[in-house]
Order: structure tokens, then sequence, then C-alpha cells
């Protein structure tokens, strides 16, 4: 596919394969190109030139990428700027990210991988469009739903991460769908066809949870009854999703930072290394910089994790999603119990919109799949709603009872909210 008529792009390597490489990779597709080998040369060309977009390596013999990216934004804010990373340096790409490059590279470029950014810079969708991610975001593959700029963002990010292989850290409370954005960025990696194994680090007592990581061998412990593969050999070559890794104890974490040091795993009771090649995704419903200040998380082991973080907000922080979330859950609860597809009144929205979701998406779902199952109505209304709320057993995320003072607090501020929706603002008598 040719590009129409553009400034030339520039590409500043100071690796004259990798240059070359992406010079020819241009020029392929029908741009213009201009290349230099340092900071000196590249800037002198930005400068006469104004190139559409550059290529930056982020080492180079006289200078940082870093500051070359910010010297460009200060003599042209909006010039596309995708950094090249080699190996070791992603997390100065991710840096780089931040400080305001729109996307990068790892060595060696991929002519993929390339293609896919310069479509995403010389044709970007229109106001309002979608991205790739969000063209299947009606929950037909990765179940994700929502167009806020809260989910614009983590599309994005997943977008960016999935073709590469750094490590991803995925932080949000708990409901929010942090598994669904590490399926995601597995479905879209060149290990897609590879396995993708689940780990939930909470779910399992500590005295098994090494087993279930690494494996363990006949005769290891009580129970072990014969040789047993641990999660990291079931995802090699593929892609291991640890979840609420915050709960993890400090013994086995520094058995995690050793495995992702070396890249071997050592079965329970076995003295034979085995090698791995797995990719981490982790995720935490805890603040984990909180938790490295309480000693209860290794520092780290946190930046081996943490090249790159997916920060999922909390629904009630993307209340602009809430209505087609309802309308999908509504959809796909209908399907799943197998009854007639019912819709939601303005009103019964607006309540839905105005809600506190303590529980997040997770909430919202458990609660469309009750009205579902419990409103005859082919329209559901503010009032059904509000009955199915007030039925007990709602809060189906939560594990354990809540205190009662707690428990009080809760209901009674639903209550006053609740009461404010459907008096229009007005309290009223409290009938």
């Amino acid at each position: 596919m040719l590009e129409p008529e553009l400034p030339p792009t520039l590409v500043i390597d100071d690796d004259d394969v990798v240059r070359k490489t992406c010079v020819e990779l241009l020029e392929a597709r029908g741009h213009k190109t201009l290349s230099a080998a340092s900071v000196g040369e590249g800037l002198r060309l930005f400068a006469e030139h104004r190139p559409a977009a550059v290529l930056l390596d982020l080492r180079l013999p006289d200078g940082t990428g870093i500051d070359v990216l910010r010297e460009l934004q200060r003599q042209a804010p909006g010039t596309p700027v995708v950094v090249i990373s080699g190996h070791g340096s992603v997390a100065e790409a991710v840096e780089a990210m931040k400080v305001g490059a729109t996307d990068f590279l790892e060595k060696p470029v991929s002519r993929d991988r390339l293609f896919q950014i310069l479509d995403r810079i010389f044709h970007p969708p229109l106001p309002g469009g979608e991205t790739d991610l969000e063209k299947v975001a009606d929950g037909s593959r990765y179940g994700m739903v929502g167009r806020s700029e809260a989910m614009r963002r983590i599309y994005q990010l997943i977008e960016m991460a999935a073709p590469t292989k750094c490590r991803v850290l995925i932080a949000g409370e708990s409901g929010t769908g942090k598994e669904l954005i590490a399926g995601a960025i597995h479905a879209l990696s060149p290990r897609r066809d590879r396995p993708f194994i689940e780990l939930n680090c909470a779910a399992i007592p500590s005295e098994l949870i090494e087993s279930e990581m690494f494996g363990h061998v006949k005769g290891a412990f009580t129970g072990a009854v014969g040789d047993r593969k641990g999660k990291f050999e079931a995802a090699t070559t593929g892609t291991l999703f640890l979840d609420e890794l915050g709960d993890m104890s400090l013994t086995t974490q520094a058995k995690l930072l050793r495995v992702l040091q070396e890249g071997v795993v050592t079965p329970v009771g076995s003295a034979d290394p085995r090698p791995v090649d797995v990719r981490i995704v982790s995720a935490t419903s805890k603040n984990l910089q909180e938790e490295i200040a309480r000693g209860t998380f290794r520092e780290d082991l946190y930046h081996r994790i943490n090249v790159l973080t997916v920060a999922v907000p909390p629904l009630r922080n993307r209340r602009d999603d809430i209505p087609e979330l309802a309308e999908h859950f509504l959809r796909l609860a209908s399907v799943e119990n197998d009854l007639k597809p019912k819709r939601l009144s303005p009103r019964a929205v607006d309540l839905l919109v105005q809600m506190p979701w303590q529980g997040n998406v997770r909430e919202l779902r458990n609660l469309m799949e009750r009205v579902v199952v419990l409103v005859a109505k082919d329209v559901v209304g503010q009032q059904e709603v509000m009955d199915v709320l007030q039925m007990p057993g709602l809060r189906a995320e939560e594990t354990n009872p809540l205190p009662l003072r707690q428990a009080r607090a809760r209901f009674e501020r639903q209550y006053i909210l609740y009461r404010l929706t459907a008096n229009r603002g007005n309290l009223g008598n409290g009938r």
C-alpha cells in the first residue's frame, strides 16, 4: 500500500543493519526516507526537513534517545516518534512512552509490527472511530466493553504491549476485568497459538503454590504419588498469567525472582533445573508499592514484573461505559439462560450510572443476570432494578459477610442514593 505524498520519515540509529532495514521497509511502503547514525546528524536533518515521523534508537554514540525525543518535541510538538529498543532496554522504551513517544519497536525490527505502527500513525481512526481492539470490544472475543477515554487508553496499551516480549503488570480493584486484559495481550501476541496458563496466587495455599508453579517429583511430599509439571512448564513458549501476585509469600517471591532471572525452574523435590520460555503477565488488586513499604513484597521482583503497567480504572471512574456494559450483560445473560432478551428503560440506566459499584464490572454483571432471571417484563424499569437490588444476597462478589456496622452504612448510603434518584433529588418523606 503506497502512502500519500508526505514529508520524509527520519531514521536515527547507529546500527547500520537496523538503519538499513528500517529504510528498506519504509521505502517498500512508498515513504521517502532520511537516515542518520548520530544525535547531531539526526537533529540537523530534522531541523532541515521537518519529517512526517521519526524512528529513533534509544542508545546512540553521542547522546540518549530520551534527550533527542525531548528536543524533537520542543522543535515540532506532535511529530510521531517511534523509539527502537534493543535487548535489555525495554524499560527505557516504556520511559520514552511516558515522555511522549508514539510507540516502540524491539530489535530485531519486525516488518509486521513496523507496518502496524505506520498504519496507526498515517491512517488514524476518525474522531469517534475505533481502534483495532475496539472493533471486537462487544464481548465476542475478549469480553471487554467500553469506549470511554480510559478504556481507549487500555486498548492502546494492549495493542502496543501484545507484539512485544515485555512483562506486563495489570493493576486494578477486584472485579475490573484484569484477566480479560491478560487474555487479550496473549491473543494479540506472536504466542497466540501457544498455551495461555492462569494461576491465581490468592486461591492456592502457601504450602502448595510452589508445586503449582514449578511442579514436583514423585515423593517430594506426602501425596506426591507421581511427577507433575508446574504452570511454568505448562506455559512454556506461551504466556503465564499470575493473578493476585501481591498475595504471594516472600519465600515464593524469592523463588519466582530466581526463575525470571535464570529462565529455569526446579521442581519441588528435584535438583534438576529445567529451562522455560514463558512470557509473564501479572495482575494485582493491591498497591505493590505500599506492600514494598510494608515489607510484604520484594522491590526487586516488582521491577522485574513491572516493565509496563496497565492501570485499570474502577467502574465508578468510567461511568460513560455503564449503559453499554449493562446492555451487553443483559444480552449475555439472556443467551446463557435461554431466556427472552430484555432491555433497560432510560430511568433504569440512569440509576445504574449513579450507583457506587464497589464490586466493579463483576457486580454489574451479577446484577444484570439477576434482572434477566427475576424480572418478567421485556422492558426493565428503575423500580424493577431497585427491587432486585434490595433482595438478600445481591453482592455475590463478596465471599465473606461484611461486619454489621459496615453493612448498615453501605445500605444507608445506597438507600439514600436510590431515593434521591427516584424522587429527582428530593428525599421526600422516606416512604
